[in-house]
């Protein structure tokens, strides 16, 4: 397995929480923001989609911040890597931006979950896992509604789809909106969903991203509830 070893400007923890305090909306297009460069810096060194590990069984992965690692001092802690560690079976095609989300483009304006579905099913379409919601809770909710609609009917072109929900973070509010529409239309289109918002994790100085013990029982419970599903 290859570990992505990075370590990301401190800004763009700092400017998602201090986003998240002025509530501020993140729906219009947001190139010029300072976190967007480091973001791109990123993708420039390691690709927009990543590979890791090397087993016979595929996950492709779509998800934000917690599944890029963002704020870890070794982003081959984040849960994503540490999947594969405890799967060895498994390899995890990841496509990953920190502070998107089903309808949230994000720093650079335009890397909502829409934005990037189609280039990972690209790549790997047998076993899709939706990671996030979190960043959706400051997006208007009409427009989190039709993009998740909008997602989940995109991601049928896989084979299995698993949604993983939004954690209770304690720097954000309004998580329990987003897991009740995210269970909801993950019923409706036949797909197994998980919920996170009862996970008692560790959580880091900014109280919104989890520390590498948190990732590490993330990984974990994100594994039992793929062996649940029959999955792995």
């Amino acid at each position: 397995m290859r570990l992505r070893r990075i370590v990301l400007a401190a800004a763009i923890a700092s400017v998602l929480v201090a986003g998240v305090a002025a509530a501020v909306s993140l729906t219009r297009a947001q190139a010029g923001h300072p976190g967007c460069a480091d973001i791109r810096a990123y993708q420039e060194r390691y690709g927009e989609i990543e590979t890791l590990g090397h087993g016979e069984r595929s996950l492709a992965v779509l998800g934000d911040s917690y599944s890029a690692g963002d704020t870890l001092s070794d982003r081959g802690q984040r849960w994503t890597d540490v999947l594969v560690t405890l799967q060895p079976d498994v390899t995890v095609t990841l496509a990953a931006v920190g502070s998107t989300g089903y309808a949230n483009p994000g720093l650079c304006g335009r890397d909502s979950f829409r934005d990037r579905i189609d280039d990972l099913l690209a790549r790997a379409d047998d076993t899709l896992i939706i990671q996030g919601g979190i960043n959706d809770a400051l997006v208007d909710p009409a427009d989190v509604e039709r993009s998740v609609a909008e997602v989940l009917d995109a991601a049928r072109a896989a084979d299995q789809v698993v949604v993983v929900g939004p954690i209770d973070a304690p720097a954000i509010s309004g998580e329990d909106r987003v897991d009740a529409l995210l269970e909801r239309e993950a019923a409706e289109h036949g797909m197994t969903y998980i919920s996170t918002l009862d996970w008692e994790l560790p959580f880091g100085p900014d109280r919104l991203h989890l520390t590498a013990d948190g990732h590490r029982a993330y990984a974990e419970r994100v594994r039992d509830g793929l062996v649940d599903a029959g999955i792995l």
